[in-house]
């Protein structure tokens, strides 16, 4: 009589993430000095965009956390599109943003929307502590006010194109979903951080960046570790949501878009349960272990430079974690 193995107990600490932001980028083309010679291109003038960006950047940078119908309209009073969602999902999870502090410091701004037409939109830089981070920012109408759209840290190394310069202002175009071009690169970029990795890898978009190079590494240490005991895979997907695209002087974009990460872990006949270390996991699946399959999403922000010629890549990113699902 054969002995029937006795199943083992696995532990996931956490799921593969971006590390709060990757240090500050090596350069930063688009950091420049405005030429001389003014047009009247631009939605508002530098010395506005500037302003307007330190109090709403530094705002949002303390915006509550908390849970509560008071809290929920504060944010929303502060924050809008991905930046908003990103937040909303810390606060159901209790997970950490990817912001390293409140602080902002050596403000700079990159871009501004051209023209006198509504929406408008601010693109600016900053430091925090020893993170670069790109922030947009966007008034939808003449009475609203501007908030903040998108706050993503850079990756290491990464350099944003130069824009138009500021007194001409940058054709950007904010939309319920991104172009053609771009939605083309986020699926191929998707394809290449997958999980088991694609057969054949896309030759149009780069993954060699800090963001992508985490993913993939990160992913295949977690299948290592599970072994045999469960089937681990990792996919990315545009979501729903606005996306903000910046033209860039030499043609291209800069585009901001919402996606989201699915991690799922399908447990074999010699998996005994699969414990839970992650607290903000835990939180949200009420549980501290699983027996059959976990799915985990993560809402991302994943900003991507689509040049007019050459392959596309990713120069910021964020992630937090949204919502999981175990038995």
């Amino acid at each position: 009589m054969s002995r029937r193995p006795t199943p083992f107990v696995a532990t996931v600490v956490a799921l593969p993430v971006l590390l709060g932001g990757c240090g500050i980028g090596s350069s930063l083309a688009g950091v420049h000095d405005a030429p001389t010679e003014r047009t009247d291109g631009a939605s508002i003038s530098s010395d506005t965009a500037g302003e307007v960006s330190e109090r709403v950047i530094a705002d949002a940078a303390s915006v509550s956390r908390k849970s509560g119908k008071a809290h929920d309209a504060q944010r929303k009073e502060v924050l809008s599109g991905p930046a908003l969602r990103q937040v909303e999902a810390a606060v159901a999870s209790r997970d950490r943003t990817n912001r390293s502090g409140t602080s902002v410091d050596d403000l700079k701004v990159l871009g501004v929307s051209r023209g006198i037409e509504w929406p408008r939109a601010v693109l600016a830089t900053s430091r925090t502590k020893d993170v670069q981070y790109l922030h947009v920012l966007v008034a939808r109408s003449a009475d609203q006010p501007y908030t903040l759209f998108a706050d993503v840290p850079m990756a290491a190394g990464a350099s944003v194109p130069a824009l138009a310069p500021l007194e001409e202002g940058a054709p950007v175009k904010l939309s319920k979903a991104p172009s053609q071009k771009v939605t083309t690169a986020a699926d191929s970029w998707a394809k290449g951080v997958a999980f088991p990795a694609a057969k054949k890898a896309p030759k149009d978009v780069s993954v060699s960046d800090g963001f992508s190079a985490a993913l993939k590494k990160n992913a295949k240490r977690t299948d290592r570790e599970l072994g045999k005991l469960a089937d681990y895979r990792q996919s990315q997907a545009i979501a729903k949501g606005e996306s903000v695209e910046f033209e860039l002087a030499e043609g291209g974009s800069l585009t901001f878009v919402p996606m989201t990460r699915t991690d799922t872990i399908t447990a074999t006949n010699k998996l005994k349960e699969l414990k839970i270390e992650q607290p903000a996991l835990k939180h949200l699946l009420d549980a501290s272990k699983v027996t059959t399959s976990l799915s985990v999403r993560h809402a991302e922000t994943v900003v991507f430079v689509t040049p007019a010629k050459g392959k596309s890549r990713v120069v910021a990113a964020s992630e937090v974690l949204a919502s999981a699902k175990g038995r």
